[in-house]
């Protein structure tokens, strides 16, 4: 197989990213990939909290919300999946942005939230909760 590396796709952009950074031709360049890197990290470490937090807040015990970060539930219930994840989109991180790809990878816990018979609405003003505090930090500059 030579030197060629098996990456989780989630993990492809910092991959790439990396690999670039060790071939800068500048120490500007290197700085500035580092700095996109740093974001990228950011950004990841963002929406994994946020999902987080989505969970603690849908969710009636430590029990359930262990069950939904651990589970690997297939969707039953697509229109209410569906709902979700749009909700989401709009509200905190639209994947279709470049930016926010990641989030993607964090879909399959609202399919556990859904799986796990938690009101939509609960969900949704745990998203409403969470997305107003992203807002703030935004506006805050953290």
């Amino acid at each position: 197989m030579g030197d060629q590396e098996v990456v989780v796709s989630s993990d492809v952009p910092i991959m790439i990213l990396q690999k670039k950074i060790k071939s800068a031709k500048t120490l500007v360049e290197a700085e500035k990939l580092k700095d996109d890197l740093n974001e990228l990290m950011r950004i990841r470490e963002v929406i994994q909290r946020s999902v987080m937090e989505i969970i603690k807040k849908s969710t009636n015990s430590e029990e359930q919300t262990l069950r939904v970060q651990t589970g690997c539930a297939e969707v039953t219930n697509h229109k209410m999946y569906r709902e979700v994840i749009e909700y989401y989109k709009v509200k905190c991180f639209n994947w279709h942005d470049s930016k926010y790809e990641y989030a993607v990878h964090q879909l399959h816990l609202f399919a556990n939230l859904c799986e796990e018979k938690v009101p939509v609405e609960r969900i949704k003003t745990a998203i409403d909760d969470v997305s107003e505090n992203l807002k703030k930090k935004d506006a805050a500059g953290c």
